[in-house]
């Protein structure tokens, strides 16, 4: 019965990939005219946008950057100055195993504050140098810190020092997505690039939602309800710190800014020639990073009715890694479909439109 229901979950997971892959037959969409980038002069992967205006352009990457400069360096200076009381500190379990060994949640805040960095670094170059070929040199590490979180998840929480597999995997990775960018055609390069991009994206939707509702649930209902109570009675009042939340919704500060990132790359791609859309993509990473940015903190700095505030990992075998990755590509090539309309429509028929109004 437990093997059908494996069966059944990568079966669905790979039907919605035909299913999608299907809706692309008959469509022969126009390839959007290039334009050289302002500074370079380099053709971009953008089209020319509607409504384009370089002053609020420029205002609104500057905001864009300020609130990423801020939320970098709060982002380092708490992940790398962990606090020494125990009651702040997070622990990742394993949900369904009581014997594994738990980790500190050190690791895993380090590894977001850095895609913070990375994507900063990534906002920074797009201004200077514009989408295309130069960027992705940047731009791939923002994706590679998505990678490393995912790994970190599934692998208890910190990636393993013994592992001797990682590192090269992920240098593979870099070196493949660079190379394949660089040799690859218009727009293949940026339909590469973007679809492999939003992979990530979506599964960290998936692995965020999932390690909320494992957490929920254990808490709860779970073989460690009993004896957190247990700890709770024996404990002094007078322990408690003044701040307090109500663990573990902090981890909704996880779902809700990959969704605000997600959904910045969703209205770009499906309103691809309009510049009000690139202004929403631009302006979703100013509220997505500096949530990831406000988890950090609170993850270091706040306590919990509970003595020890506790993260429960789902269990992820291999069918389930299989299920995610399929529905994860199924759901970043219906992005990408979203953006060449439907059947008989050219590449990105949907064009936000948004007129001066008249005093």
């Amino acid at each position: 019965m437990m093997k059908t229901g494996y069966c059944s979950a990568v079966f669905l997971s790979l039907l919605a990939l035909v299913l999608v892959l299907l809706s692309f037959v008959g469509v022969n969409p126009e390839v959007p005219k290039q334009v050289p980038y302002r500074f370079t002069g380099y053709l971009s992967w953008l089209p020319k946008l509607e409504g384009y205006d370089d002053n609020m352009l420029d205002a609104a990457t500057l905001f864009n950057i300020i609130t990423m400069l801020l939320s970098s360096y709060y982002a380092l200076k708490w992940a790398y100055n962990p606090p020494t009381n125990p009651k702040l500190i997070t622990r990742f379990y394993s949900a369904g195993d009581r014997d594994a060994t738990s980790s500190p949640t050190i690791d895993f805040d380090r590894a977001l504050a850095i895609y913070i960095v990375t994507t900063l670094l990534a906002g920074a170059a797009l201004f200077f140098v514009g989408a295309g070929k130069i960027w992705v040199a940047v731009g791939i590490f923002h994706n590679a810190s998505e990678f490393i979180i995912l790994i970190m998840l599934g692998s208890g929480g910190k990636i393993k020092s013994s592992s001797s597999t990682f590192w090269p995997i992920l240098g593979f990775y870099i070196f493949i997505i660079s190379i394949t960018c660089t040799l690859f055609k218009f727009p293949y390069d940026a339909l590469w690039f973007k679809g492999q991009g939003l992979c990530f994206d979506w599964a960290l939707i998936i692995e965020f939602t999932r390690i909320y509702l494992t957490t929920l649930h254990e808490l709860k209902h779970g073989d460690a309800n009993d004896d957190l109570n247990e700890l709770i009675e024996n404990e002094d009042d007078s322990s408690h710190q003044k701040s307090i939340i109500h663990h573990p919704q902090q981890l909704l500060l996880l779902i809700f800014g990959s969704i605000f990132h997600i959904l910045g790359n969703i209205v770009f791609t499906v309103f691809i020639h309009s510049f009000y859309a690139y202004l929403a993509f631009s302006f979703s990473y100013c509220v997505a990073y500096p949530l990831y940015a406000y988890y950090i903190y609170l993850d270091f700095h706040v306590s919990s009715i509970y003595p020890q505030k506790r993260i429960y990992l789902p269990e992820t075998p291999s069918w389930k890694v299989a299920a995610i990755s399929i529905f994860s590509i199924a759901l970043s090539l219906l992005t990408i479909r979203l953006g060449l309309g439907w059947p008989g429509a050219q590449w990105g028929p949907l064009k936000l439109q948004m007129e001066p109004m008249e005093l």
